[in-house]
Formats: structure tokens, C-alpha cells, sequence
């Protein structure tokens, strides 16, 4: 087993954190019609109404639509909600476009959450404290940069490869739990982009320095959000 990763002593930051949810909750002003998507184990506060593939058990039945985020569209009318939650849910399906594209569609802001670069090739994330790099059932890398939101795919090769100061990558995601994620608050529609072998990059060439790339501008961002979240924010107005 690779020494330089988590263990199952360290403490994992897989759940909301508070004070982003505290965050979040500030932007959306007071009344508005809130949605989120993919709900979890801890639905958002200040959502009214949830979508999911199937049924939750945390949810009333009358505030829950069922749908297939991959090709489905959303059961809902176009700008028909002030703000969509969707946190974690992106990384793990094989389109996520479509549903950033559906998201742009029925509402008019959101927030959107998913793991950081960094923890996508940090070992002992997992559950249990695998040996290999980052969230077994993710398809894809996914970072912020400048309100862009970048996937990469994450194809099984990232486990044959070496990354520079992973030591120091294991002090940033056990010293902050913001580092463990990469966000973005987003008005009118979802601006994304796939990163893809043979356009933007070549695999057998260029893989890892597009990850450590990812890495580091997800890192900026990461920073910059972790000095925000306590700060009281501007609300999104109502239109």
C-alpha cells in the first residue's frame, strides 16, 4: 500500500460543510423557489422540493420528482425556479453536460459543488481508506476557473501515475476542508467545458500536467471561496 495517502484515523469531509451551506442559503433571497438535485443524506436547508433517480427516504414522496439526470430532461418549465443545489452529483455521471444544460434551462442561479482536483488523485479519500486515488465511481475531474466549470475524464491511468508533493497534498485536505471541494455560484445558465484528448490535450503526453494543472487552479479557487464563505454576501436579486 502507497505511504503517502489518507488513512482511516483521518478525518474525511464528505458531508456539506456547514458554514457553505450557511453561505449559500445568504445568496438566495427570502422567498424564493428553491430546488435541489441530488439531495443525499443531508437535503439543503432552503430547498422546497428535490429530484433524484429514485425514491429517498428522507423526502415525502409529493416533494420528490424522479428522473434520469443523464438523458432525461428536468420535469419543470424553463426559469420556473429562482435557485438550484446540486452538490456532488456531476463527477459521477457518464453525461453530466446535459444536466448543467437542463440546470441553465429551469432556473436562474445556482450553486454547484463536486470534488476537488485534489482529492480526485489523493489516495485513502474512499471510504475505508482505499489505496487508490480519489472516489472509485467518478467519471470525471471537475474544477472552477474563472466561473468556467472544467471536466476532465478520469480514466484509470491516474493510477499508475506520480503526482509532485503529494505529502504536501495529504497537509492541505487534512489542515482544510475547503480543499476538498470545488464550487461555483452561478447566475442565468452554467458556463462548462470538456477538456478532451486530441483537442486540448494528448493522453500518453499530456495527462498528468493536465491534472496537476486542474490541481492547482482548483487549489486558487479553493482559497478564495475558504476566505469568502464567512464573509456576509451581496444576495442574488429576484427578477
Amino acid at each position: 500500500m502507497p505511504a503517502v495517502q489518507l488513512t482511516k484515523a483521518d478525518q474525511k469531509f464528505w458531508s456539506p460543510d456547514p458554514r457553505v451551506v450557511a453561505w449559500v442559503s445568504a445568496q438566495i433571497p427570502v422567498g424564493a423557489k428553491v430546488l435541489e438535485i441530488g439531495p443525499g443524506t443531508k437535503p439543503f436547508p432552503r430547498a422546497s422540493h428535490f429530484v433524484d433517480w429514485a425514491p429517498h427516504k428522507s423526502i415525502p414522496a409529493d416533494a420528490l420528482s424522479r428522473c434520469d439526470l443523464q438523458r432525461e430532461p428536468l420535469p419543470f418549465a424553463d426559469k420556473s425556479w429562482d435557485f438550484v443545489y446540486c452538490r456532488h452529483v456531476l463527477e459521477d455521471l457518464y453525461d453530466p453536460f446535459h444536466l448543467c444544460d437542463e440546470m441553465s434551462r429551469i432556473a436562474k442561479a445556482g450553486y454547484l459543488e463536486v470534488p476537488s482536483p485534489l482529492a480526485e488523485i489523493c489516495r485513502g479519500i474512499d471510504g475505508g481508506a482505499p489505496a487508490w486515488r480519489g472516489y472509485h465511481h467518478h467519471r470525471y475531474i471537475v474544477w472552477n476557473t474563472g466561473g468556467v466549470l472544467n471536466f476532465l475524464t478520469k480514466y484509470p491511468m491516474i493510477e499508475h501515475l506520480e503526482f509532485p508533493n503529494e505529502e504536501g497534498g495529504l497537509r492541505i485536505l487534512r489542515a482544510n476542508r475547503t480543499a476538498w471541494n470545488a464550487s461555483l455560484l452561478w447566475r442565468e445558465r452554467i458556463n462548462w467545458r470538456f477538456r478532451q484528448h486530441g483537442s486540448d490535450y494528448i493522453i500518453a503526453r499530456d495527462y498528468r500536467q493536465m491534472i496537476t494543472a486542474a490541481i492547482n487552479e482548483g487549489l486558487v479557487q479553493a482559497r478564495s471561496f475558504g476566505r469568502i464563505v464567512a464573509v456576509p454576501a451581496i444576495k442574488l436579486t429576484h427578477s
